[in-house]
């Protein structure tokens, strides 16, 4: 009967739709993290299906919508105010004159101008200096959303929520593993797939072309294993009964499932330092900071549970330094050679810095960084520049200072609402707490690489988040209407 029930509960339409929702993340990193038109074009039929069947579901009543749904308005109305600036962006200007008789054209960036009459010939005229990269980055953005959505409905639950966040650790160890595997054979799995071939840097890269974006995937499954290694253990040690007992305990719960995330805590991070990337170490200790506070916080704590929390950031300080302790040489090796400072990344920060102090409140085209970049290079970077490598800024020039801050909140009000729902919950705190320690990470490493402009990184972040907000508030509020 028990067989029954259980295969009963998991054929329900929200637990099918999560495992479908687990394998597309799955799926993200391994065509080079996604970052390819078809590969996002085929996440983006997996999310969009997912997102489809999830309406269907809840208009045919087979399954509750969360009226939650309803806190998400200052983040969705962020959103819609820096992603309608990007559709603008990308539509032809004259085209809208026509339409409405308003003056649009005078929004037009000035190369279109320019363009058209060394051309003799009028051949449109948009915000961004390439629309098409515009919409492309519309449709990466559009798939971060599309994962916090389909977290944030099928995680309210707190089964469901458990499932989601152990299936992305468990992915992000598989990848870990497959990662370290194919670096030491020497074997690129991907290399069928891609007609371009990653250079060799001598750096663990995973499925990523680059070894940044790899260390930013690794960071997100650590922090997401770090959280729930350590709320098992808080919960099953007793804490408060004398030593002996302590011990006894201790010992029972590491030799369960619990010594299983300990590996995957130390081998995942152990890939990570692999990849010798500085800011995302330095990324990845901030978020663990994060997580050690977000996990100690909290209301009406028994001398128990107040000796199980203390003894988290011990158990987090320890993981953290026996896992650098076993692979560090590299990116000490790597900061000795090459210093902290990386003189290509200032010469860029001042180009897209030049680029907003030219275009401030219009921008210059969403993801078109690649195609205005050369009107504000001060030579010293050779080669086609693609990135910023710096997120922030780069949204900012890219958007405009209006819709690149609005761009930018939607995230930072979704950490928020994680970070009080630390202090709001008691049970199943370790859901806000990752999601607010992944965003501290991400956001950080964010001034430093593009890691967030990786679909496969984004989406697992998002999907992190949307768990974390989802778990900020009690499942009884759904009643709360």
């Amino acid at each position: 009967m028990d067989e029954r029930l259980n295969f009963a509960r998991w054929t329900r339409p929200e637990n099918l739709l999560l495992l479908f929702f687990l394998a597309a993340l799955a799926w993200a990193p391994f065509p080079y993290g996604s970052n390819r038109t078809w590969a996002e074009l085929l996440l983006a039929l997996g999310f969009g299906s997912i997102l489809f069947l999830w309406s269907g579901v809840a208009l045919t009543g087979l399954a509750s919508v969360t009226s939650l749904a309803r806190r998400l308005l200052m983040p969705a109305l962020c959103l819609a105010v820096a992603l309608g600036w990007g559709l603008l962006q990308s539509l032809d200007l004259n085209l809208l004159q026509q339409m409405t008789g308003l003056p649009f054209k005078h929004l037009a960036h000035p190369v279109w101008a320019l363009t058209a009459t060394t051309l003799g010939t009028d051949i449109g005229a948009y915000i961004s200096v390439d629309p098409e990269k515009t919409r492309e980055a519309l449709l990466a953005a559009s798939l971060s959303v599309a994962s916090f959505l389909i977290a944030f409905n099928l995680a309210r639950e707190r089964e469901r929520a458990n499932v989601l966040i152990n299936g992305i650790i468990a992915i992000s160890l598989a990848y870990a593993i497959a990662g370290v595997a194919s670096f030491y054979l020497k074997v690129d799995l991907q290399s069928w797939l891609m007609p371009d071939g990653r250079a060799d840097l001598g750096r663990l890269s995973g499925p990523f072309v680059n070894p940044n974006h790899f260390a930013t995937f690794m960071a997100l499954g650590t922090l997401a294993a770090l959280g729930t290694f350590v709320e098992s253990v808080r919960q099953s040690v007793v804490w408060d009964r004398g030593w002996r007992i302590l011990l006894r305990s201790g010992i029972h719960t590491l030799t369960g499932p619990n010594a299983f995330r300990l590996a995957a805590i130390v081998f995942m991070l152990s890939a990570l330092l692999f990849t010798q990337s500085r800011g995302a170490v330095l990324a990845l200790i901030a978020g663990i900071m994060a997580l050690a506070i977000m996990l100690s916080v909290g209301r009406d704590l028994s001398p128990g549970e107040a000796s199980g929390r203390r003894a988290i950031v011990a158990i987090l300080v320890a993981v953290l330094g026996a896992s650098i302790a076993l692979s560090a040489d590299p990116l000490l090796n790597r900061v000795q050679m090459q210093g902290m400072t990386d003189t290509t990344r200032t010469s860029l920060l001042g180009s897209a810095i030049r680029a907003i102090q030219t275009a401030p409140l219009t921008g210059h085209g969403f993801g078109a960084f690649q195609r205005y970049y050369p009107i504000f290079a001060d030579g010293t970077v050779p080669g086609d520049v693609d990135e910023a490598h710096d997120d922030v800024v780069e949204t900012l020039s890219d958007l405009g200072l209006p819709a690149g801050l609005a761009y930018m909140a939607a995230p930072v009000l979704l950490a928020s609402m994680c970070f009080a729902g630390c202090f709001r919950r008691r049970r199943d705190r370790v859901f806000p707490a990752v999601g607010f320690a992944a965003s501290i990470a991400v956001g950080l490493h964010a001034f430093a690489d593009f890691g967030l402009q990786i679909p496969a990184v984004a989406v697992t972040y998002a999907a992190l988040l949307g768990a974390g907000v989802a778990q900020s508030w009690r499942t009884n509020m759904d009643l709360v209407r």
